[in-house]
């Protein structure tokens, strides 16, 4: 590539910016040592040659006004949007002992309503059920569960049977695994009909879940908190799951934190939580 020797300083000091990072038209005349030469640095990043591989677009003004760009504003923002997108979903929330990513929403908006109505319609929900101190108890809160195969799942001392898989599921399943590089083999749904229904502290860490798997969940319906806590040193991470979002769980996450979806009074309206997994298929496989 060719340029003057001031032009390719300009351009080797745009490929040292990190994505997701931004300098300005200043602070790129101060790195090559021309603190007075803001103007020519402009002008050289405007005669940029290549889009986004050396990233011109990473320059805005020192007032953080977008600042121009050779190949427009639009594209400009719209290449910054996505970068900070790309760098907040390959950040991990968890301090220590585990990895959770949050992508934020993945699903438009109109997207993500037809499948909370396909969902609440077309999902063969029953009452969750679960074992405490000898006693059978049923819960508000709904669930089903689905997979590839006839897969037990166990939890709460309680087993369920896996379904096939609905064309809607398949089709999550699939965009969820593209965008995360993981795949699954199951789904477990729980539908809350309000604020009221919440999950205490657990762990998905089941003996039929491949241990430290991947475990991607999906939110559709009221934007509700989530929390997980370390099993030790008792530390919080807090975050709201957006309507149409995808949080993904991995690593040691399982054993060393907890997590819980709190109740509360102020949400009136319906959400679904759909967690994909992986099933150990000689463990939980019925034949």
């Amino acid at each position: 590539m060719r340029g003057t020797d001031f032009q390719l300083k300009v351009w080797e000091v745009l490929l040292r910016i990190p994505v997701g990072k931004l300098s300005t038209y200043g602070k790129i005349a101060q790195q090559i040592k021309k603190p007075n030469a803001s103007r020519a640095v402009g002008t050289a990043i405007g005669s940029n040659p290549v889009a986004f591989l050396i990233p011109c677009h990473r320059v805005i003004q020192a007032s953080g006004e977008i600042g121009g760009y050779h190949w427009g504003t639009t594209r400009k923002t719209a290449i910054i949007g996505w970068e900070n997108a790309w760098v907040d979903a390959t950040r991990n929330l968890l301090p220590k002992n585990g990895t959770v990513y949050y992508y934020g929403k993945i699903l438009h908006q109109t997207e993500a309503d037809q499948y909370l109505e396909s969902l609440l319609n077309n999902i063969k929900w029953r009452n969750d059920e679960a074992i405490m101190f000898g006693k059978k108890i049923i819960t508000k809160r709904k669930v089903a569960w689905y997979g590839e195969k006839p897969f037990a799942y166990t939890y709460s001392k309680t087993t369920k049977l896996a379904l096939p898989w609905t064309e809607e599921l398949m089709a999550l399943k699939t965009k969820i695994e593209h965008k995360t590089g993981e795949t699954f083999n199951s789904c477990l749904l729980n539908l809350y009909h309000d604020g009221s229904e919440g999950m205490a502290w657990h762990s998905d860490a089941e003996k039929d879940l491949r241990k430290n798997g991947a475990i991607a969940s999906l939110s559709v319906g009221a934007e509700r908190k989530f929390a997980f806590r370390h099993r030790d040193t008792k530390e919080k991470v807090e975050l709201v799951l957006e309507h149409g979002s995808l949080l993904i769980m991995k690593d040691e996450t399982q054993t060393h934190w907890l997590h819980r979806l709190p109740p509360t009074k102020v949400i009136q309206v319906s959400r679904i939580n759909l967690t994909f997994r992986t099933i150990e298929e000689n463990k939980a496989l019925i034949q």
